[in-house]
């Protein structure tokens, strides 16, 4: 689906209810109507749903235009398409607007116009000799739930999202609830995510669903022919930092940065090195699988533990960064562009959390720092 058009509707859907209304008349409300129930089909596949595959109609309203659209859900997928299906099992009526703000939208209730209708057949049992009418009416059940819960602001967590997508996040590592804690301020916002990937994928349709208005872009170091999802594009090439830093002039600022890429610990610093300039004030780097700053044969060291050459070491040598000012050195000392940026660092198990801000508090006063302790007698501390 055209980049452009993604972007215009997330636009359109950050802006009140009725200057959003006159956005969609000029965009087309068709053109966003396609983008909104594709995003909804897309999450009903991680959803628990019907085992079949059931037609719903979605009957959309905007001022006096009604808009039809048959959305296919269950049996491992959900497709969508312009239209009407008569006689549906499930239809489902909404204001395109408030749909749209639904989705995409700032959290919240946006479900006062929506209708659900679940039509099977209810006639006496002699009507139904083999039975199918109780199955028929729990498939269309299903359907409707799947469908109505995907068109809702944050609909699963981070958790079952890992799993439903089968990444390692969570199962064969703890990431999940550690990301959640960082990233839920940013999951109902318009943020534009890089991540550094690695493997078939799974983590880049993770990651869309669960930054539900915002934009993923994954570099790889070669083309996967990945099955990208809508609100996400991939990149590959050389993870070299001309590659990385031209690729964050061109595609940046970013508000999240999650390298889960090569794992190499020189790799690891290279990326940081190019991609850290290109992070928004605010935005938060987060970097997995710090365990390999111990590995000798991953680049590590479990000898010299502070060498800055390791992930470990790096992200301890930012910590003192944070505090240059604090840092009694001879003559002059010009301070580095993390001394500056780095606002904060977070370190959990096997993960780092590198945010970015303004980092010019000033020191204390140098007849403090260059005290000696006989001006802090015992016990005078606490006086």
């Amino acid at each position: 689906m055209d980049e452009a058009l993604i972007e215009s509707v997330l636009a359109i859907a950050a802006q009140s209810e009725r200057a959003a209304y006159a956005a969609t008349a000029k965009q087309g409300p068709a053109e966003v109507a396609e983008v909104v129930l594709t995003e909804v089909a897309a999450l009903t596949r991680v959803l628990p749903g019907p085992d079949e595959k059931v037609p719903v109609q979605w009957d959309l309203g905007f001022g006096d235009e009604r808009l039809g659209y048959v959305m296919t859900v269950g049996g491992g997928g959900a497709t969508v398409e312009p239209g009407w299906y008569e006689g549906a099992d499930v239809v489902i009526r909404q204001d395109l607007t408030e749909l749209l703000r639904a989705v995409y939208g700032e959290a919240g209730p946006h479900d006062s116009s929506r209708e659900v209708f679940v039509n099977f057949p209810d006639g006496p049992p002699e009507a139904d000799p083999d039975g199918r009418d109780p199955r028929r009416r729990a498939q269309g059940i299903a359907a409707a739930r799947a469908a109505t819960r995907a068109a809702t602001a944050n609909p699963v967590d981070l958790t079952e999202l890992a799993i439903r997508m089968g990444t390692d996040k969570w199962g064969r590592h703890w990431y999940t609830s550690t990301y959640e804690r960082y990233f839920a301020r940013f999951r109902d916002r318009n943020v534009r995510v890089l991540e550094i990937g690695r493997g078939g994928g799974e983590s880049l349709r993770m990651w869309t669903h669960y930054f539900r208005r915002g934009q993923l872009i994954r570099i790889d170091a070669r083309d996967k022919s990945l099955s990208i999802p809508m609100r996400a594009r991939a990149v590959w090439g050389a993870p070299d930092h001309e590659f990385l830093a031209s690729l964050g002039a061109d595609l940046g600022p970013f508000d999240v940065v999650i390298d889960d890429g090569s794992l190499m610990n020189h790799r690891v610093l290279t990326s940081f090195t190019a991609l850290f300039p290109h992070l928004r004030p605010g935005g938060l780097y987060s970097i997995e699988a710090v365990g390999v700053s111990y590995w000798p044969g991953w680049g590590g060291s479990s000898t010299d533990l502070n060498s800055p050459t390791t992930m470990a070491g790096f992200v301890k040598s930012l910590l003192d960064g944070l505090n240059h000012q604090h840092i009694e050195r001879a003559g002059e000392y010009e301070p580095t562009l993390t001394d500056r940026t780095v606002s904060g660092v977070c370190m959990h198990h096997n993960m780092a959390f590198i945010e970015k801000g303004v980092n010019t508090e000033r020191g204390a006063p140098a007849w403090v720092r260059n005290a000696n302790s006989a001006l802090f007698r015992d016990g005078d501390e606490h006086r």
